[in-house]
């Protein structure tokens, strides 16, 4: 059991050595089986996040987010659990703001069914919970930046290299903004129940 800084470093560069050893081995000998074990304990569960999205009524839509949020959960992993770095890194932090965009459109979508019409794009559909006091005009900016930046699913429309595009400090600003939004859904919801 590691319990202490020391003990963690030791143990870090110990099994970061081993899985290096594992990956040498399985690239030499591609028909090996080298499967490492996931760490149990980080993801969280499709239970856990359905009990956190009481905004959300439609179930097959609750089911699709608690999945798409364990995905979240891996990308959170190798974001913050692993040295990845470089153009790889550019990849994955952009492939998890394009998830949480879309978790985040899911919720307003979801979160505003009955009150504001299925036929409204993201935007217009960000301004309407504005004038419908769900969401401040600062999550609203906060919102429309991560659609602006999902938009780069669309690999043919970049017009520039993504070469060094994307920072953790994007990562967490998309959470952020995602994580406001459920909080403002719920806290609507909570006070318009009826």
């Amino acid at each position: 059991m590691i319990a202490n800084d020391a003990q963690l470093a030791i143990a870090v560069d110990e099994v970061g050595g081993r899985l290096q050893e594992i990956s040498d081995f399985l690239i030499a000998n591609p028909t090996a089986i080298g499967r490492v074990r996931f760490p149990r304990g980080f993801l969280r569960t499709a239970t856990y996040f359905r009990r956190h999205l009481p905004f959300i009524a439609d179930n097959n839509l609750l089911r699709n987010l608690s999945y798409a949020l364990m995905l979240y959960d891996v990308f959170r992993w190798i974001l913050t659990r692993t040295d990845l770095a470089g153009t790889a890194r550019d990849m994955a932090i952009k492939n998890a703001i394009v998830l949480i965009g879309s978790i985040a459109e899911s919720f307003a979508r979801g979160g505003t069914a009955g009150i504001i019409g299925a036929r409204h794009d993201y935007k217009t559909r960000t301004l309407r919970m504005v004038n419908g006091g769900i969401i401040s005009e600062e999550l609203k900016t906060e919102l429309d930046w991560l659609w602006d930046m999902r938009s780069g699913i669309h690999i043919y429309l970049m017009e520039d290299s993504e070469y060094d595009r994307y920072r953790i400090e994007d990562y967490d600003r998309a959470k952020a903004a995602a994580g406001n939004l459920r909080d403002a859904l719920t806290a609507y919801h909570a006070a318009h129940a009826s």
